[in-house]
């Protein structure tokens, strides 16, 4: 079994959703909370600006501008540091990847090629676009794009991976 593509942002963002941690959630909610105490205060301090007897108008201005405007920055921000990590993951990725019977061999440039053994995997786990196969040192991942293939092609990657490494919960 040949994989040969590299990542494209669908991909990758079906890596973070199954690498997302725990707390993941609980974060999201409290930002939301975050955003929505500073634009209370925004606001409670434009009104405390306006009623003062000479209107402070380009204050209040700058103020929501500010906060305003942050928003699609830091949303453009993200995007563009995601936009520099897949750059990053595809440039280090190995041209073709290989599911052997001894490991998962990886074929790159220059006919360079390594081969990590089975036993150094501890766990699969699939998603929509990927199979993310867990190595057991660290939080590293052997990514495998299976976008293009259909539920009956993925069936034997399945089976093999379950042959050679359990499932992850």
């Amino acid at each position: 079994m040949h994989f040969t593509l590299k990542l494209t942002e669908a991909d990758l963002s079906d890596v973070r959703k199954l690498t997302r941690a725990g707390s993941y959630w609980l974060n999201l909610s409290l930002y939301g909370v975050g955003l929505i105490f500073v634009m209370l205060r925004a606001w409670r301090l434009s009104l405390g600006f306006l009623a003062r007897p000479p209107p402070n108008l380009q204050l209040v201005a700058i103020i929501w501008v500010v906060i305003v405007g942050g928003i699609p920055w830091t949303i453009y921000m993200v995007r563009r540091g995601w936009a520099r990590e897949l750059t990053q993951l595809n440039a280090t990725r190995p041209d073709q990847m290989s599911l052997t019977n001894d490991g998962v061999k990886c074929d790159g440039p220059d006919g360079a090629t390594a081969l990590v053994p089975w036993r150094n995997f501890k766990a699969w786990r699939e998603g929509r676009r990927v199979i993310l196969v867990e190595r057991r040192e660290g939080n590293r991942f052997v990514i495998l794009p299976v976008a293009q293939l259909s539920e009956i092609e993925r069936l034997p990657i399945r089976q093999f991976l379950q042959s050679h490494i359990p499932l992850a919960s």
